[in-house]
């Protein structure tokens, strides 16, 4: 019997510990035949990072010879789209920054320090050989690095939890979260240099994030984004619907649960034009 994963975020872990996984791959075909820049936006702890690992597995060149073993039994195994490991996967993860400090120098480092963080673990991945200079600002050493590098395919951006710092900014001072977020906000001048090069190193970008708030105070610095949060199409994407928890309960002999989780955890609705609701992935799988 396979093991309830809980608290794991890393797809290729998750398979490889032989844990449960709800197979969501069928959704990747539903993102390439949907626009190149796409936000998707779900309350915290939803799932979203395990998502974004499972398409970074399926997209990446160096994962090519994982396939098989990472997705056998999957959707997506037996019907690949024509973008299977076929980009440089360039991740940005923004879940784990502090910023308990209202110090707006010192909230632009950390801010950088993740930039950095991303960039150094694609060269470390693709053996990519290009100096930084990170004394610069987020926008110039991402900017550089772009226009530097001489790559055989195209770039695909993954960008979690997006405004995970910007929201707890907004709670305790919307003056510095205007700032980061407004003109010449380095925040946005950071998007600003993604929607410059996306359509030509740079192919397809994803976001995840909680609200909009903060995408929306970037305004023009990035317009190019179609938000699905609330598409209904995308409504159980990192959520578990009632036949795949009555599945996974029946799967580990636990069926007589299904009404008690029914009553806690079954709640949710991301677009109004669905009408089952969802349950919440980590408290189901809890």
């Amino acid at each position: 019997m396979k093991k309830i994963p809980y608290g794991i975020s890393d797809y290729e872990e998750l398979i490889m510990k032989n844990c449960y996984y709800v197979d969501k791959t069928m959704y990747l075909e539903k993102l390439e035949n949907n626009q190149e820049t796409l936000v998707y936006l779900r309350p915290r702890r939803f799932g979203k990072t395990l998502f974004t690992s499972m398409m970074y597995y399926y997209y990446d060149i160096n994962s090519k010879d994982k396939f098989d073993t990472l997705f056998k039994d999957t959707y997506v195994y037996d019907n690949p789209t024509p973008n299977k490991n076929n980009y440089y996967v360039l991740k940005f993860d923004f879940s784990g920054m502090n910023t308990n400090s209202n110090d707006k120098v010192e909230i632009e480092n950390k801010f950088k320090d993740k930039v950095i963080e991303g960039i150094n673990n694609f060269k470390r991945h693709y053996k990519i050989n290009i100096d930084i200079n990170e004394d610069k600002d987020s926008a110039t050493i991402f900017s550089t690095f772009i226009t530097n590098i001489d790559l055989d395919k195209k770039i695909y951006i993954i960008i979690d939890e997006y405004d995970n710092f910007t929201n707890s900014i907004l709670s305790s001072n919307s003056s510095v979260f205007k700032d980061i977020l407004g003109k010449n906000g380095f925040v946005k001048n950071f998007y600003s240099r993604i929607k410059e090069y996306r359509g030509t190193i740079i192919d397809r970008v994803f976001i995840t994030g909680v609200c909009s708030i903060s995408l929306d105070s970037m305004t023009s610095g990035f317009n190019i984004a179609t938000n699905i949060t609330t598409d209904f199409r995308f409504n159980a994407m990192t959520a578990l619907t009632h036949n795949e928890v009555k599945k996974l309960l029946k799967e580990t002999n636990n069926s007589k649960y299904f009404k008690e989780m029914l009553e806690n955890y079954d709640g949710y609705k991301f677009s109004g034009e669905v009408e089952e609701k969802v349950f919440n992935p980590t408290l189901t799988m809890y």
